[in-house]
């Protein structure tokens, strides 16, 4: 018995033209324009296949596949910016020069106490006595502070320098430091090593300065008069010059 795939070319009797067609009176009408009309339907598919693709599309929206080893394509640069291109620079003020003041000195005498406790450097401490016009003396022409020749104010305190500038301004009487925190002094916590004395020489200026202008405090362990200004500080009239405590 023939199987389906050995189906005959199909005849005019094999098209079905529709349910208005009586099957059982006789045959079927011509069909053969059905035929005609699927193969021209058949000739334009196959036709439109074997067209090549037409290039009506920019050349420049086409997509382009690199090469094997080749770098894709860089897309093209943006074009500058037709007319002026205007650029706002940013202002900086100029800092106005600041001006030295005349006379800017440190008044020492209005240091409060917490900051009259503080240490000073032997370069600092006599430069601020520079500036307030007292020197200062040494017998050896040294300021180290551990050779008893020297005169050192190294670790001096603020309120010791104040008091003694204070007093160079009161008196108007010329001041020389010969003592400060070297060795060789008499130890103890209100001492020339914790930075709380001086020493200075006697003058004919302060020695009437001190002597009438400072009520008396009796007299040291070893002999030398005090005196005590309204402040605190104590004055020690010794033989070769006056030992003063700033507290």
């Amino acid at each position: 018995m023939p199987s389906s795939h050995d189906r005959a070319e199909p005849t005019d009797w094999d098209y079905d033209l529709g349910p208005d067609w009586d099957y059982e009176v006789g045959p079927r009408p011509d069909s053969s324009w059905a035929r005609e009309w699927l193969m021209m339907g058949r000739n334009d598919v196959v036709d439109l296949l074997d067209r090549p693709m037409s290039e009506s599309a920019d050349t420049q929206d086409r997509i382009v596949e690199p090469k094997v080893g080749q770098r894709p394509p860089r897309p093209p640069a943006a074009k500058p910016a037709q007319g002026r291109v205007r650029v706002r620079m940013a202002r900086i003020s100029k800092a106005r020069p600041r001006l030295p003041r005349k006379n800017a000195r440190v008044d020492l005498t209005r240091v409060l106490p917490r900051q009259g406790a503080m240490q000073m450097t032997h370069a600092i401490a006599s430069g601020w006595l520079k500036s307030g016009g007292v020197r200062t003396k040494s017998t050896g022409n040294c300021t180290s502070k551990h050779i008893n020749r020297c005169t050192s104010l190294d670790s001096v305190r603020t309120g010791t320098i104040a008091g003694i500038m204070e007093l160079r301004r009161e008196s108007k009487c010329p001041i020389m430091v010969t003592g400060g925190t070297e060795a060789g002094h008499a130890p103890g916590v209100y001492s020339h090593g914790n930075g709380y004395k001086l020493d200075i020489s006697h003058n004919s200026c302060v020695d009437p300065y001190i002597t009438k202008n400072y009520d008396k405090a009796g007299v040291r362990s070893d002999g030398a008069p005090l005196y005590r200004s309204d402040s605190g500080t104590v004055f020690a009239d010794e033989s070769s010059h006056w030992d003063i405590l700033f507290r």
